[in-house]
């Protein structure tokens, strides 16, 4: 999840927390309050009722009694039953029409001596609060009342729904106000991640705007220092690593001229002085050692030049880099016995710059290698074409492939990390394609211009 919606749940959850919690204990504290309220107010009408009661009840004037209860109920619409006691619990008066419901005279007895009972009821027309007031404290008789709870339960939940409304908007609000703010606050932080994902890419220009002075502010800074100077150090290992290559490149130029040269000069003399042994030589058994000797200092002769051209070949310098690995090839599959195909196109007669035509050729004669080690393949095909300024190499096999993402953690990395380096000095970019059992592909992009005029190998060694 990103950082701003774990901003904006952490504010939505704090608003419902807050009004979540808010509107329950209101709800219960004006729960609290309308039933007391309530209570009190029915108190105070079955009190007044029997306060003048006695009146009617000693004149036995019931009409008069039964017209005031009636008064008092046509007056409190939520007053729903009042009935007047004898001591002996005989009804005198009371507003049901049809006599006092079953069960009703139980429900609420006052005891001997108590100012008044309330009880909460259950009735047909829903909960009730019943009030027992005593008459002349119960010598002439007991008011019995009855309350509807409803308006009061009915106006506390509207309320609470007011209150819930109040919060579902305030977290609407407060939702749309945090995901403002928090992409806001987080869009230099989501620069910052762009940035250091191109970076971990090896994008290391990358550079990103500062704009404030905060703790972002101050991370961008040093994201930006950091990146300069991995820019900087980057390219003092890409110059020293050129250097080291260009080195390298020299050195096995060198070798390879002496073993052409003197060595092979010095093998062929030795074969010309065997061969005059083994001519003038008496004995048979003389001969036979002297032509053994010869036949082993060919083969060496052999083994030299093959070793000179693995080194630096020849046709590289002179002829260039499709003349080369066309014989590179053609000894390869000799070699190795594996069928391989070689296409150049548009690259008949011209020449690269020495070090690409270096460094493609090092990148083809490492992947054949891979190959011949790792794939078991029966089938190679070499392509190297230039297409519009760029010259594209690639190298495919039917072999046996491999887990790409299991190799490049694994310390064989090393050859395919050689391979990107060349590449890189170069300008260009490897990429390399390959799953188990679905062969390998090595494609190499060099953005470089054709000399069609071709390049003296000299003036770049």
């Amino acid at each position: 999840m990103e950082l701003r919606f774990k901003i904006v749940v952490a504010i939505a959850g704090l608003v419902l927390a807050l009004g979540l919690g808010g509107t329950i204990h209101a709800r219960l504290t004006l729960s609290g309050i309308s039933q007391d309220e309530l209570e009190k107010r029915a108190t105070a009408v079955a009190s007044s009722i029997a306060t003048h009661a006695p009146e009617p009840l000693l004149t036995n004037d019931v009409y008069g009694l039964y017209r005031d209860i009636t008064s008092v109920l046509a007056t409190n619409s939520d007053i729903r039953y009042i009935v007047v006691l004898d001591p002996q619990g005989s009804v005198r008066a009371s507003t049901f029409p049809g006599g006092l419901p079953q069960g009703l005279r139980e429900a609420n007895v006052l005891p001997t001596g108590q100012l008044s009972s309330v009880k909460k009821l259950a009735t047909s027309e829903g909960p009730m609060l019943d009030v027992a007031m005593p008459i002349l404290e119960g010598k002439a008789g007991i008011v019995r009342l009855g309350i509807s709870r409803e308006p009061a339960e009915s106006q506390v939940a509207r309320l609470t729904f007011t209150l819930l409304a109040l919060t579902c908007g305030v977290l609407l609000a407060g939702l749309v106000i945090a995901f403002l703010l928090a992409t806001v606050f987080t869009r230099p932080l989501a620069r910052l991640a762009e940035a250091a994902r191109a970076v971990g890419r090896g994008e290391l220009s990358q550079q990103v705007a500062i704009d404030s002075r905060d703790e972002v502010g101050r991370l961008a800074v040093a994201f930006n220092t950091m990146t300069q100077q991995l820019r900087e150090k980057e390219e003092d290992r890409t110059r020293l690593l050129g250097k080291v290559i260009s080195a390298q490149e020299e050195e096995r130029k060198r070798i390879a001229r002496e073993l052409h040269d003197e060595a092979g000069q010095a093998l062929s003399s030795l074969m010309l002085g065997l061969k005059h042994l083994e001519e003038t030589c008496p004995g048979p058994e003389a001969k036979e050692k002297a032509a053994e000797l010869r036949a082993l200092t060919s083969e060496t002769l052999d083994l030299a030049h093959d070793l000179a051209l693995e080194l630096r070949p020849s046709a590289l310098d002179d002829l260039g880099l499709v003349a080369a690995l066309e014989r590179y090839v053609r000894d390869y599959a000799r070699k190795h016995g594996i069928q391989l195909d070689f296409h150049a196109a548009n690259l008949q007669g011209k020449r690269l710059p020495i070090q690409e035509e270096i460094a493609l050729y090092r990148i083809a004669q490492e992947t054949l290698t891979n190959v011949a080690k790792h794939a078991e393949a029966q089938h190679v095909s070499v392509l190297l074409e230039e297409r519009n300024g760029t010259t594209v190499l690639i190298v495919e096999d039917d072999g046996k492939g491999f887990d790409l993402e299991a190799v490049m953690s694994h310390s064989r990395r090393l050859g395919l990390l050689g391979m990107e380096e060349r590449a890189a000095l170069v300008g260009g970019r490897l990429t390399v394609e390959s799953r188990p059992g679905a062969g390998t592909a090595v494609f190499v992009e060099v953005p470089t211009p054709i000399d069609g005029h071709g390049t003296d190998p000299d003036t770049h060694s």
